[in-house]
């Protein structure tokens, strides 16, 4: 077996959205993590905060938010899910099962390729490593050594100079180890075992044993969840759309990653706003069709909180949408009918991201005779898929209300000049309920060659009802 490891070297950090330089996350008064520019200045974790204050007085604090970190851990999750369906859920990362010689992705060169350059295009600071034992890799990644080892490579030669630093080493081990001047893990591999496990106890003996593929591993493998939720914490209160906008932009770009990697699509998603009053607003969104492209998405939150004023600052934000499965195969070499339709429907979801949900309507069939009482006028999209405006052929949809009386000369009813009736009569002869009408209908055209849409009433009288195309 062959496994990969990514380890997040900075995921205290990357659950803040704008982080002012330089910036620190605190936990129980103590640093946990800090950006480049702060351990510039001589911060690290485990520091204080009334000592990471007084060495730099410029200094930004965030609070740690571990319920962020785990959701973006899921993602990370999910993301690696769309290359092994063996995915092993860490503290600060995750490990991916893939078998000795290939994958359905390709060589393992080529995963790790793939691997890297979708957590790069999210955005992360991260270690990758592949190696043929878990323990090997996770130490590979944590001592960021960015190596692709297979079972082919010499890679239990490979394992002795590795440090110490990146082993789990439990209890008072690793104390020990650097009294006595262990630094690689070659120096532990050198003592006899029996010995080893005396002094070190058992635990220790036996991450060796993993760490070589002596001992089988087992792993409680991770399973995905049919949803996506992504929690961003601000440095500091916002209440500018733009700012909101930008830490929406990072979640899309780690979201688009999870609907890649899982084959799925969205059909709706929510935002949560959480505000320093402790209030929580909510904007729901809802598709007129499955949608995984970050820019359609992106778009569609633009129009919504374009000049948003939120009633209170912003602390966190948060998206959160139900995950189905992708029904569509291959895109088409050539745009056809369907692909028009899709683009319609991406600019009525824009439409009524900008307008309201209500303030975009549809036509739809109602069952009446009567063309003026055929259609209802509802909110997208229909209720009822099956009706359509097509089944309306041979009747116009631009009618006119009321209908226009028009003039008789010689027989013959003028609009423009004469008329000429190519098509009809239709007979419509109903509504004795609430309403009767007797017509005949008539297709027209007058000597400008406009197609009208005429009828001849009980009485003789004739009326234009509508235009064609």
């Amino acid at each position: 077996m062959l496994w990969l490891a990514v380890v997040l070297t900075a995921l205290p950090l990357e659950v803040f959205a704008a982080r002012p330089a330089p910036f620190a996350v605190a936990e129980d008064k103590v640093l946990v993590d800090c950006d480049a520019q702060a351990r510039a200045q001589g911060l690290a974790p485990g520091l204080s905060v009334a000592q990471a204050c007084a060495l730099c007085p410029s200094l930004s604090l965030g609070a740690r938010d571990r319920a962020a970190e785990s959701g973006l851990l899921e993602g990370l999750a999910a993301f690696a899910y769309g290359f092994s369906p063996c995915v092993v859920l860490r503290a600060d990362g995750v490990l991916m099962r893939f078998t000795d010689q290939a994958s359905p992705v390709g060589d393992p060169h080529r995963i790790v390729a793939q691997v890297t350059r979708g957590l790069e295009d999210a955005g992360y600071a991260f270690e990758i490593a592949m190696a043929p034992t878990a323990a090997l890799a996770w130490l590979c990644a944590r001592s960021a050594m960015r190596c692709v080892w297979t079972v082919k490579d010499p890679w239990r030669l490979a394992i002795r100079a590795l440090p110490l630093a990146g082993l789990s080493l439990v209890g008072e081990a690793r104390a020990a180890c650097q009294a006595l001047g262990l630094a690689r893990v070659g120096d532990l591999l050198d003592l006899p075992r029996p010995g080893l496990a005396r002094r070190f106890g058992r635990e220790t003996v036996w991450l060796l044993e993993g760490l070589m593929g002596e001992r089988p591993e087992i792993e409680d493998f991770w399973v995905p969840a049919p949803w996506f939720r992504r929690r961003l914490s601000f440095p500091y209160p916002v209440e500018t759309d733009e700012a909101l906008a930008f830490a929406l932009a990072r979640i899309v770009r780690e979201w688009v990653l999870v609907l890649r990697a899982r084959e799925a699509r969205v059909a709706g998603f929510t935002v949560e706003m959480s505000g320093e009053d402790g209030s929580l607003r909510a904007e729901a969104f809802t598709l007129t069709r499955p949608e995984r492209d970050g820019q359609a998405l992106m778009r569609l939150m633009r129009e919504r909180l374009r000049g948003f004023r939120p009633g209170s600052a912003i602390t966190a934000v948060t998206v959160s949408a139900p995950l189905i499965a992708s029904t569509e195969g291959s895109l088409p070499l050539w745009r056809d009918r369907q692909w028009c339709e899709q683009d319609f429907r991406g600019l009525v979801d824009r439409l009524q991201a900008r307008l309201g949900h209500e303030s975009v309507r549809v036509l739809s069939l109602h069952p009446d005779h009567r063309p003026e009482r055929a259609t209802r006028e509802g909110p997208w999209p229909p209720r009822a898929p099956g009706g359509r405006l097509h089944a309306l052929a041979g009747r116009p949809i631009w009618l006119m209300d009321p209908p226009e009386r028009l003039d008789v000369a010689r027989g013959a009813p003028m609009f423009h000049g004469p008329l000429r009736l190519t098509q009809g009569p239709e007979r419509v002869e109903t509504g004795w309920w609430d309403g009767p009408v007797v017509r005949d209908y008539f297709v027209a055209v007058n000597p400008g060659h406009e197609s009208l849409w005429v009828f001849r009433s009980a009485r003789g009288e004739w009326f234009l009802h509508g235009y064609f195309a």
